[in-house]
């Protein structure tokens, strides 16, 4: 079991490290031109990416009564970010659920406004 544990451990790290190191980060890739032009797409992605992950607890926050500095410390954003996702919880369709993290098994429910099975 210990052998297990440290053969998960290490091959975690092993994908981790080989994650990184293909993100490039080095300046030996012969394409160096390209890749100011792909850093605002990125930087953009992402911040979309945070507030689509943050911005449902930034709003259960906001109709809590917490304040802006308080919302700022909990979930590192900045101010300009607190009006950004009251917009963004604003566009997103009623009852909207966000979809389950990868890997995730959903349970299997009846369809709506099926019938009970008869006992």
């Amino acid at each position: 079991m210990k052998r297990k544990i440290v053969l998960t451990l290490a091959t975690g790290l092993a994908l981790l490290v080989a994650g990184c190191s293909s993100q490039g980060g080095g300046s030996s890739s012969g394409g160096s031109a390209g890749a100011p032009a792909q850093a605002p797409a990125v930087a953009s992605t992402s911040r979309n990416f945070n507030l689509a992950v943050k911005c449902p607890g930034v709003h259960w926050e906001k109709t809590h009564g917490w304040s802006d500095q308080q919302i700022m410390e909990q979930e590192s954003l900045e101010e300009q970010d607190i009006p950004a996702c009251e917009q963004w919880v604003q566009a997103q369709p009623k009852g909207y659920v966000p979809p389950p993290p990868g890997g995730a098994v959903a349970s299997k429910a009846p369809a709506p406004g099926a019938a009970p099975a008869p006992q």
